[in-house]
């Protein structure tokens, strides 16, 4: 059985930026969000006029391609709402991956040590992309001008991950 990918905010933000929200149909598995990151990336992003913002609602409202689920464990979210920097939206990510046993695709670093400490497996906006190229969907080339794309519009990423990104596409 597969696992389900459990989607944070900026993987669906910046593949929709750039032009590549297809890209979660070529997942088979279920692919979830929660209404947390509805909220930051479809309400917010429509009041700011964010062309992006309008892309994500055809996946998430009218497609289905990516479903809304809310997390049902109260205590665990009010034990990671504890923790300073993590965002509502990436408590409510990390509480539905560990609740239905899925991946977190979430970049954020506190996030991916959080969940490395609560044993939620996690992975970041780039896994998409390198499981497409594995698969023959993306070529090195699409990929690498997806992720310099992606850079191009604001997804941050240390020097050092870009360098271990390039790396896996050598």
């Amino acid at each position: 059985m597969q696992k389900p990918l459990i989607l944070n905010a900026t993987p669906i933000i910046y593949l929709c930026k750039i032009g590549l929200s297809k890209i979660f149909t070529e997942f088979s598995e279920d692919k979830y969000t929660t209404p947390k990151v509805v909220e930051e990336v479809v309400d917010k992003g429509k009041i700011l006029g964010a062309a992006d913002a309008f892309i994500s609602e055809e996946l998430i409202q009218q497609s289905k391609t990516i479903k809304v689920k809310e997390p049902r464990n109260i205590d665990f979210i009010k034990k990671l709402s504890r923790i300073p920097d993590l965002h509502p939206a990436e408590i409510q990510v990390l509480a539905l991956a560990k609740e239905l046993e899925g991946i977190a695709i979430i970049d954020e670093s506190i996030a991916r040590e959080i969940a490395r400490i609560y044993n939620i497996e996690t992975h970041g906006t780039a896994y998409l992309l390198l499981r497409l190229l594995q698969r023959g969907r993306l070529s090195k080339k699409q990929t690498r001008e997806a992720i310099d794309r992606m850079i191009t519009v604001g997804w941050r990423l240390t020097a050092e991950e870009y360098a271990k990104l390039t790396k896996e596409l050598e």
